[in-house]
This record gives structure tokens, sequence and C-alpha cells, in this order.
């Protein structure tokens, strides 16, 4: 047998750079991109934020380091399942070793937690401090125990994507100044976003279980695709897939008629289009990147209406 084969060559040999590559800087920016976005296009043109700009990239800050350390611990726990599912990745243990990935996944989380403290500190509320602990705790909760279980970790993780719409507001929450703004075009706008990102990222969790059910199946991992075999669960898909038209085609519909650059919707209605052909064709790697990019095309879609 090839030796390549069986132990294939890793992405990087350097320490440090298999540091960089844990913490995943192209998804931690983009979530930083994306707050800004929302911010820019579903909150300033129609109300004056309560947070000035600093404080504003202060609370971006805490969920960028918070992904990034939820990134870490994640591989940090998933040594052996990843040695299958993704061998080339496969760091921790390898380039890295555990005890710094470690000490690296407690200083971005400690760095996020003390920036939360130091914001309700100078807020005067609890909230910021209490939100961000509870993100940490179930990022960290999220490979040795949510996903091991089934749907728990899909819907973890789902809910945490979706969260960053009700984060990006979190002055109006603190100064009790939101609730105009909520039950308007653009709070509504902001609410239907943050639950399309929670619908988005649950089908994906669900693909990448299929991809990964070798791994997890021999780990003893109860996901959807462990438990009901993969051709039922891809039928699930489908139907969820389908399902999941009527409030992307609704927003879809808001964004025509309502924002600037109508045509912008495109942005991530064709990405999702792709996703559910491929779906239907039976590529199950190529639909998570499909559905990657529709969640790339609504940060899109609000970008283009800032321009």
């Amino acid at each position: 047998m090839d030796k390549s084969i069986e132990h294939p060559e890793l992405v990087t040999t350097s320490p440090y750079w298999a540091l960089v590559r844990l913490i995943r800087p192209f998804n931690v920016a983009i979530i930083g991109l994306t707050m800004w976005a929302i911010q820019q296009a579903l909150i300033v043109p129609d109300h004056v934020p309560a947070f000035d700009s600093f404080t504003f990239w202060i609370s971006a800050s805490i969920m960028m380091l918070l992904a990034a350390g939820g990134n870490v611990i994640n591989d940090y726990f998933d040594i052996q399942e990843d040695a299958i599912n993704k061998p080339r990745r496969a760091l921790v243990g390898r380039v890295v070793s555990r005890r710094k990935t470690l000490f690296f996944h407690h200083i971005l989380t400690g760095a996020a937690v003390t920036m939360a403290l130091a914001m309700a500190w100078v807020e005067q509320h609890v909230l910021p401090l209490v939100w961000t602990i509870g993100i940490a705790t179930l990022l960290w909760g999220y490979s040795p125990w949510f996903k091991r279980r089934f749907l728990r970790g899909n819907l973890v993780i789902s809910a945490i994507v979706g969260q960053l719409s009700f984060w990006c507001i979190m002055g109006e929450w603190v100064h009790l100044s939101g609730s105009g703004y909520m039950t308007g075009f653009y709070g509504i706008g902001l609410i239907v976003y943050a639950l399309l990102s929670f619908l988005i990222t649950f089908l994906r969790e669900i693909t990448k279980d299929l991809q990964d059910q070798k791994g997890d199946a021999q780990f003893g991992h109860d996901t959807l695709a462990v438990r009901w075999g993969s051709l039922k669960t891809r039928k699930l898909l489908q139907w969820l897939h389908a399902a999941s038209w009527i409030p992307l085609l609704f927003a879809g519909t808001m964004g025509f008629l309502y924002f600037p650059n109508r045509w912008a919707v495109m942005a991530f209605l064709l990405p999702y289009a792709a996703a559910h052909i491929q779906l239907i064709r039976g590529h199950i790697h190529s639909v998570s990147a499909w559905q990657k990019m529709t969640l790339a095309g609504g940060v899109a879609f609000l970008f283009l209406q800032i321009i």
C-alpha cells in the first residue's frame, strides 16, 4: 500500500502556522466583517446605534475571539475523528502539542471574557459578560458533549451563528433603546437575517455530519447521519432544503422590493439553488461548499446595500 495514502502529507509542519490555522483566521475575519455589514445595512439606515464605532469593534472582537477559541478547542477534542475525516489538516498532537493547543484556547477565550467584563463595567450592565460566558461555555462543550448527542451539536452551532445579528445591537439591549427599532422594517430585517443564518447553518451542519459519518460512527457520535444512515438523512436534507425555499424566497422578495440594490438577492438565492441541485444529484461534498456560499451571499447582499 502507498504510504502517502496511509499517512498523507500535512498542510503544514510549522507549529506557528499550525496555531494560525487552528483559529481559521479567514472565517474569524468574516465574522467581524459580517457584523460590520449588519450594522451598516440593517441598523444605521433607520437608527442611530447605541454604541460608537470603537465600542462596536470591541464587541465584534469579543465574538471573533470566541470563534477563534472555539475553533481551537474543537480541534483539541477531535484529534481522533480528524485523523480519519480530514487527515491532512489534523495538526493537534502531531504538529502542535495538545497542551499548547489548550493554552492557546484559554488565551483567546480569556481575552474575550476580559473584554466583555470591561464592557459590562463601562456600560454598567451585566448582559455583555453573561452573554459572552454563555457562548464560551457552549463552544467549550460542543465537541465533548453536544456534538456527540443527537442534533444537539447542530442546534448549538446554528444558534451561535444566528445570535451574531442580535449581538450587533447589544447597545440597544443594554440601554433599552431598541424597542422602536426592532418593530420597524430594518429591525424585522435583522430578525429575518438571524433566522436564515440559523437555518442555513443547521442545514450545513447536517450535511457535514453526512461527510464525517465514517469517523463519527467509529467514535460513537450519535449524529443524524450515524443514527439514520446516509440514505435516510439525505432524504430528510432534501425535504428541509425544499421547505427552506419558503423563508428564503420571502427574504428575497423583501430584499428585491425594499432595498436599494435589489438584484443583490441573487447573491444568496443562486448559491442556495446550486446547493439544492447538488443535493438532488447526490454530490454531498459540494453541497456543503454551496451552503457556505449561501451564507457568504447573505453577507454580500448586505455589503451591496452599503456601497
